[in-house]
């Protein structure tokens, strides 16, 4: 009776060695597909600022120039947050002293639903809060390079 309980025992046990080495695994996400995650949306904001010159006709004139300027600077902010930066620069050395330096900032961008959400007038500085929102799937279309 013994050695049938021993056998038993040892087929169970192998049994189950067998079994657990055939079992499946969760299959391992691939880390490339957790990149491209579009179940979401991605969203930017910018806080453009502008003021109005001095040499307005009104104070009505005054107001629309400064947040037109803030609107302005919004969209630069947009551009550059979206598009990037380019930048160029020379400078020029004579007599092992630097005497000319010049760089130059540039921004080429298509910026489009750019939405308005807050604007404030204080102290003759217009400010306006710019947001824009695109999915996931429509940023990784433009931007991913």
């Amino acid at each position: 009776m013994s050695r049938w309980f021993i056998t038993l025992l040892a087929s169970l046990g192998l049994v189950m060695l067998v079994s657990g080495c055939s079992s499946k695994e969760a299959p391992a996400k691939d880390p490339k597909a957790a990149a491209y995650d579009f179940s979401n949306e991605k969203s930017f904001v910018v806080y453009g600022e502008g003021i109005a010159p001095q040499n307005t006709v009104s104070p009505a004139q005054a107001i629309a120039l400064a947040k037109r300027a803030a609107i302005t600077d919004g969209y630069r902010q947009l551009g550059e947050k979206l598009y990037g930066v380019k930048i160029n620069s020379n400078e020029t050395v004579k007599d092992a002293a630097l005497k000319d330096s010049r760089i130059v900032a540039s921004v080429n961008a298509l910026v489009k639903d750019a939405a308005i959400t807050d604007a404030t007038l204080k102290d003759g500085l217009y400010s306006v809060r710019m947001e824009i929102t695109m999915s996931a799937r429509r940023w990784h279309e433009l931007f991913a390079y």
